[in-house]
């Protein structure tokens, strides 16, 4: 394991502490995002490789991150159903991530912690807006919409 490695699962643990002190839920494209930002805002480099996906912003990279750590049994993934409100099928899942193993921060941590706090605290919505709109270049629907619709306008 490299050095970036332990921080990245460091920072997932140390997000999901700190969702769990604000008492808020951490869904996977929650998660995502934060971390987009992470490296976007803060300057933060870990890696993570994102690029633009149906709900903006998505690192697989990170997403292997997380599978080990719920492999390892340090995060657990409750699931939700999410039902169609007309004929009452579910129709998808939504992922909430819950740190399961014993963390501390650290006190050089403090700074990612407060901006933590700051986005975990955000809805889901509030998050998506946010990315979208200072970020759109990765938002996949953004650029079908500027790539293909805008020809067709031509």
């Amino acid at each position: 394991m490299t050095c970036i490695d332990d921080k990245v699962y460091r920072f997932i643990k140390l997000l999901l502490y700190t969702a769990e002190l604000n008492n808020v839920e951490v869904t996977a494209t929650k998660l995502q995002k934060i971390f987009f930002l992470l490296e976007k805002e803060k300057g933060i480099r870990l890696g993570l490789n994102f690029k633009p996906w149906f709900f903006g912003a998505y690192s697989p990279k990170l997403q292997d991150y997380i599978d080990k750590l719920i492999e390892l049994g340090e995060v657990d993934v409750e699931e939700k159903e999410v039902r169609d409100p007309i004929s009452g099928e579910i129709i998808a899942y939504k992922r909430n991530y819950v740190l399961k193993s014993e963390f501390k921060p650290e006190e050089e941590e403090k700074e990612i912690e407060m901006f933590f706090r700051e986005w975990v605290r955000k809805s889901r919505t509030e998050i998506l807006n946010y990315v979208y709109k200072k970020y759109p270049e990765y938002a996949k629907y953004s650029m079908i919409r500027d790539k293909v619709l805008s020809r067709l306008q031509e």
